[in-house]
C-alpha cells in the first residue's frame, strides 16, 4: 500500500561531492530532495521504494557500488603536484561503496540480496540512494529500463503498490534535456510543451495524466524520467493526493522537479 510519494532530479551534479564544491543550482535542489524525504516518512512509510531510470528494469542491491568514482572530479593540484589548499578530494562522492558510511548505515530492506561485480548503480538510484543515508526506515532500489513500454511500467508500478505494508516511493526522474540552447538536446519548443504537461500533472497529483505521456515523444524530448514517473503513477492510481512543489527549476536546460504527494 503507498502511503506517500516523492519526485526528485536524479542529475550526477546531485550526488554528494561530485562538484568539488558548493554549487548553488545543487545546493538548492538538494534541501528540497531532503524535505521530501522527510515527507515520506512522516507519513508512516515502513519501508521505501526507490524508483529510477537503469539500462534494464530490475532490482539493484542496497550495497551496489554507485557511479560516483567515475564522475567525480580529482583533487585539484597546483605546482609540483601538491593539492590546493581549502580543495575537497571526492572521498564523499564514494561514501555510498559497500564497506562506507552509507553501506553500513542502511537499513536494507528484508530479502535484498548483496551486491555483485554488475550492480554498479545508475546514477539516478545512486541519487536516491545518498537521500537516504541514515534515516531510520528499511529501503530498496528499483530500476526501471528508460525504454519500458506503458504496460511494463503499469504492471511494476501496481506491484509495489500491492500488499498492507505501508510503503513510501522515492522516485528519481528527470524531465527534457532540450530546454536551452546549453542543453544537453539543444532548444525544442515540443519538449517545453511536454515539460508543462508533466509539472502540470506533478503539480495536480493525477496520475492519469502521467500515463498517458507517449514514449516517442518523451524519448524526442530526452525525458528520461518518463518511465519512472509511470511506474509512480501506477502504484498511486486509485488514490487522493495532495501535492506539493518544493522545486521547480531547469538549470543547465534540464527540467527538474521536487514534488511529494501525500
Amino acid at each position: 500500500m503507498i502511503v506517500a510519494a516523492a519526485t526528485v532530479p536524479g542529475a550526477p551534479l546531485l550526488l554528494p561531492g561530485v562538484t568539488g564544491g558548493p554549487v548553488r543550482e545543487a545546493e538548492g535542489a538538494r534541501e528540497a530532495m531532503a524535505a521530501a524525504v522527510t515527507a515520506l516518512l512522516g507519513q508512516g512509510a515502513g519501508e521505501i521504494v526507490v524508483v529510477g531510470g537503469a539500462t534494464a528494469t530490475r532490482p539493484f542491491p542496497a550495497d551496489a557500488p554507485g557511479p560516483e568514482s567515475r564522475i567525480a572530479p580529482a583533487r585539484p593540484r597546483g605546482p609540483g603536484g601538491r593539492a590546493v589548499p581549502g580543495s575537497r578530494p571526492a572521498d564523499e562522492a564514494r561514501a555510498a561503496a559497500p564497506g562506507s558510511r552509507v553501506a553500513e548505515e542502511a537499513r536494507v530492506a528484508p530479502g535484498s540480496r548483496r551486491a555483485g561485480a554488475d550492480d554498479v548503480l545508475p546514477v539516478s538510484l545512486a541519487v536516491g540512494r545518498s537521500l537516504l543515508a541514515g534515516r531510520p526506515v528499511p529501503w530498496t532500489l528499483q530500476g526501471v529500463g528508460g525504454d519500458e513500454p506503458r504496460d511494463r511500467c503499469r504492471a511494476l508500478g501496481r506491484e509495489l503498490g500491492a500488499g498492507g505494508r505501508p510503503v513510501g516511493l522515492l522516485v528519481v526522474a528527470d524531465g527534457s534535456a532540450r530546454r536551452s540552447e546549453k542543453a544537453p538536446g539543444y532548444v525544442d519548443p515540443y519538449a517545453i510543451d511536454l515539460d508543462a504537461r508533466i509539472g502540470a500533472a506533478l503539480a495536480a497529483a493525477d496520475p492519469g495524466a502521467l500515463l498517458t505521456l507517449d514514449p516517442a515523444g518523451c524519448a524526442r524530448a530526452m525525458v528520461a524520467g518518463r518511465a519512472a514517473w509511470q511506474v509512480m503513477a501506477a502504484a498511486c492510481e486509485g488514490g487522493t493526493w495532495r501535492s506539493r512543489v518544493l522545486y521547480e527549476e531547469d538549470p543547465f536546460g534540464v527540467a527538474y522537479w521536487v514534488v511529494t504527494w501525500t
